[in-house]
């Protein structure tokens, strides 16, 4: 009988790295942890791959003895074969939540794993940091240096591989700028009114809906309210950059809100228009 509990999964790229693959695992208390890695058992210079998948094994089952692990042999040098890969991943894990390191593997498969988690809503890709190396200082010449010559550990490339290209809509700049006026009256003011960040969007020049000729005032208050909700709250609310503050029953701007507004449009003028 389920105990109701979400699953924590956690999904990896395995090539070089044991600590930066593991210790977000751990980190996360993952109950599931997805391995892509690549292994060409016809070529003994590659079992090097098997082994490094090996150990971060030996690491999660020490850390997390009770963590299902599901292995994944792939090509993980090929960008088309990671998002494939990844996207089958995440498109299998239902509600759980999901976790995916792009700090780890290779560039290939990085590219792909930040464009499927965006691809994916609720997915938290997240990077992880070196702050100590497995390599003293004093050995960085030994090996980053070839004759006293900085050159790194490529000594010969091949040629540049174009990815595909998948767009990603940039989030349009009126809902952007009407977040940033309401996120900017929220913390000098408190929560406000629906009615004063209209009156922002106005000043501002953010407000597209051409006036109507009403009666009275009430009606124009309505009409404006509607127009409020449908171009940008229903719209915010949908991005999840917003939600409702349960007591004052007023808007507040999200995680994923704040990372929009530190993100785009943050000095251009307002140029899109909403559709009247």
């Amino acid at each position: 009988m389920s105990s109701g509990r979400r699953e924590r999964v956690v999904l990896s790229c395995v090539t070089f790295e044991t600590y930066k693959v593991v210790d977000p695992i751990v980190h996360y208390a993952a109950t599931k942890v997805h391995l892509i890695h690549y292994t060409d058992r016809s070529d003994s210079r590659n079992l090097i791959y098997n082994e490094f998948y090996e150990q971060v094994c030996r690491m999660i089952k020490k850390n997390l003895p009770k963590a299902e692990i599901v292995e994944h042999e792939a090509m993980v040098f090929d960008f088309t074969t990671m998002l494939r890969t990844v996207l089958n991943i995440l498109n299998g894990e239902g509600e759980a939540d999901v976790f995916v390191n792009i700090s780890a593997g290779t560039s290939e498969y990085t590219a792909a794993a930040v464009i499927a988690s965006m691809m994916m809503p609720g997915t938290v890709p997240f990077s992880v940091s070196t702050k100590e190396y497995s390599i003293p200082d004093d050995d960085l010449r030994k090996v980053y240096y070839k004759d006293d010559v900085p050159l790194g550990l490529t000594a010969v490339t091949r040629e540049p591989k174009a990815l595909p290209h998948y767009r990603i809509d940039v989030p349009d700049e009126y809902l952007v700028k009407g977040l940033r006026a309401l996120d900017e009256m929220n913390a000098e003011e408190g929560a406000v009114s629906g009615t004063a960040v209209i009156d922002a969007l106005k000043e501002r020049g953010m407000w597209y809906r051409k006036d109507k000729p009403k009666e009275t005032e009430a009606e124009v208050k309505r009409y404006e309210a509607v127009c409020y909700q449908r171009d940008f709250v229903d719209k915010w609310k949908e991005n999840g950059w917003i939600e409702k503050d349960r007591k004052t029953k007023k808007y507040y701007v999200t995680n994923a809100g704040r990372i929009v507004l530190d993100t785009f449009y943050t000095v251009r003028t307002v140029t899109s228009q909403n559709s009247q």
